[in-house]
């Protein structure tokens, strides 16, 4: 499915939205890693990995409330 098809609410915090706009983290990076990624659980938080990327998210159904998104490094793979 595109991700210009998706009808489910994505909602940057505050914070991931600064992250993105410093990392230059486009709207698509974050879609795709959300979606697409391999997903862990922390607590009540769901990470996903996708490529270089990481988001850390809420979930409810059909709702994500991200709480930041940031690049990859060696001592976070």
């Amino acid at each position: 499915m595109p991700i210009s098809t998706i009808r489910c609410s994505f909602n940057p915090s505050v914070h991931a939205k600064d992250q993105m706009i410093e990392r230059g983290i486009s709207k698509e990076e974050m879609l795709e890693t959300i979606l697409q990624g391999a997903k862990r659980i922390q607590g009540e938080k769901i990470i996903s990995s996708f490529k270089k990327m990481e988001a850390v998210y809420k979930q409810e159904p059909c709702h994500y409330f991200i709480i930041t998104i940031y690049p990859k490094t060696s001592g976070n793979l």
